[in-house]
């Protein structure tokens, strides 16, 4: 059996205590392009359990790229605030937000109730908010 493709499998993620744009934190970067030489993908997750946040998770910023947010649990364990531009918009878990390149963004926990999977994926192999 051969190794061609073993680069492409990340088995050890990273954890940083630093994410540009967000609050302070762990966070699990499953992907990039430092992981996975040559991936044009940034993929970060993680499982959140009981929660109210009353603060956006992150300051609004946009990128460059297309991103997508997979907010997984049981139907209706949880309440997520996105705001898309000017827009505000609650979504109940399980479900799917996507970002246009440029539309800035944030959201928030309104609830949470049980385990949650969150997985963000950016079409680029590294994390570049822009937040002007």
């Amino acid at each position: 059996m051969g190794n061609k493709w073993e680069k492409c499998v990340v088995t050890e993620p990273k954890i940083i205590d630093v994410f540009a744009a967000h609050a302070p934190g762990k966070y699990q970067i499953l992907m990039d392009g430092e992981l996975v030489p040559g991936a044009d993908f940034f993929v970060a997750g993680g499982i959140h359990h009981k929660i109210y946040q009353a603060e956006p998770i992150t300051e609004k910023h946009y990128h460059n790229e297309s991103e997508a947010y997979l907010f997984i649990s049981k139907p209706g364990d949880a309440e997520i605030e996105l705001e898309l531009d000017d827009e505000v918009y609650t979504a109940t878990s399980p479900c799917a937000v996507y970002i246009p390149p440029g539309v800035k963004h944030t959201y928030r926990y309104k609830r949470i109730d049980g385990p949650l999977t969150v997985v963000a994926i950016v079409q680029s192999g590294k994390y570049l908010p822009i937040t002007d």
